[in-house]
């Protein structure tokens, strides 16, 4: 890499065949904010917030056509 591109620096890579690739510097935008959240595997069973989960559920598919078969 160039010297202009040190190690970790934000790039894009597109691979255009087997031996070819683009790599493109990703300068800081100041128009973004990056936010990090933590991956969550699995939520604990909670019975109460599975009656608001299935409201949500419910609402967000009342407009829905039904299925066709």
């Amino acid at each position: 890499m160039p010297p202009g591109c040190p190690p970790h620096s934000a790039v894009t890579i597109q691979e255009l065949d087997n031996s070819t690739w683009i790599v493109k510097r990703q300068l800081p935008s100041k128009e973004f904010k990056v936010v990090v959240l933590p991956v969550v595997e699995s939520l604990p069973d909670d019975p109460e917030w599975e009656k608001v989960e299935e409201a949500f559920a419910r609402h967000a598919s009342k407009n829905l056509p039904e299925p066709e078969e």
